[in-house]
């Protein structure tokens, strides 16, 4: 693999292009589980504006950011909100904690208390300028532009039933996080995301600092201007009966300059309760959701699969 395959979202959305590009659509899932998303709609100087304010907010003083740390975050589970600093998160324990700074929100709705929903504590826009601000009108183009249109076009591959998508993902649970990763040393361990897909808005580096897991070696990947990266997650390898692949990955930076990446992770309504559909495979999206946060927060095994990777 020199490069992943490319998919148009306009191409998926038009009536005359839709068939023949869901049919690349499924070639990418089968055999990649990753691929770039093109022509998706998201105005460049949007994610510009969020990586912008983003950075602005990690050259805080480190004792003002972690005000806003999961202690402060009164959502459950705490640790899907908030500022975590740097070597919080293991997603591989053979790796030890990552040497990367994050901060996690999601859909802010006052008063639901269901798991990973509610209102995150954020900085205000005179201690943190743009950046609740950017980041929530991101997310807002993210959920109107492309969740729906990606989202249907990987529910028409599953052969669900009529309106299967709409049904179970409205609203979809939301775990939008922004990482920074240092200057020559910046890392995520090997793991794989336990979503539905992940979207990753990142800077244009030249370095490559994702790699995947493709035939039996990590493959760098490199940035592609004005696209999206797209990964599958566990719950849609499950749901597709394992014909899609959740494909493990890891970030390995080591370009000279810091790397801020802007991934929302998609999942189904957390109250859904979903079959695959040869019945191969049946969950609970909130238990499920709980179980690899309690791996990953409480228990030190990782992230989605990764006591699978050696």
């Amino acid at each position: 693999m020199t490069t992943l395959p490319q998919i148009s979202l306009a191409k998926l959305s038009s009536d005359k292009t839709r068939v023949e590009e869901q049919q690349c659509l499924r070639m990418a899932c089968e055999e990649y589980g990753f691929f770039y998303l093109i022509e998706h709609g998201i105005p460049k100087e949007q994610i510009a504006q969020a990586i912008d304010a983003s950075r602005r907010f990690f050259a805080l003083p480190q004792t003002t950011k972690e005000l806003y740390g999961h202690a402060s975050q009164d959502v459950y589970p705490a640790t899907a909100r908030g500022y975590i600093p740097l070597h919080g998160e293991m997603l591989h324990p053979e790796a030890g904690p990552d040497p990367k700074e994050m901060f996690d929100l999601g859909i802010e709705k006052q008063g639901d208390r269901r798991p990973f929903a509610g209102i995150t504590r954020l900085p205000d826009d005179v201690l943190a300028p743009g950046f609740a601000r950017s980041l929530l009108a991101l997310q807002a183009t993210v959920l109107n532009e492309v969740v729906p249109q990606l989202g249907g076009a990987l529910a028409d591959l599953l052969d669900m039933e009529k309106g299967w998508f709409r049904r179970h993902f409205s609203p979809p649970t939301v775990l939008q996080r922004v990482i920074r990763y240092p200057s020559t040393g910046g890392t995520a361990g090997k793991h794989t995301d336990g979503g539905f897909f992940t979207l990753l808005l990142q800077e244009e580096l030249p370095t490559r600092s994702l790699q995947v897991w493709f035939r039996e070696r990590w493959t760098p990947v490199p940035s592609l201007p004005d696209s999206l990266v797209v990964n599958l997650g566990d719950m849609l390898q499950a749901l597709s009966d394992d014909r899609f692949k959740s494909t493990p990955h890891q970030v390995v930076h080591s370009g000279p300059a810091e790397r801020i990446s802007l991934p929302f992770f998609i999942y189904p309504d957390v109250d859904a309760r979903l079959t695959s559909r040869h019945g191969n495979h049946t969950f609970s999206v909130a238990e499920m959701m709980l179980r690899n946060f309690e791996s990953v927060w409480e228990k030190g095994n990782g992230g989605g699969r990764a006591l699978e990777l050696e």
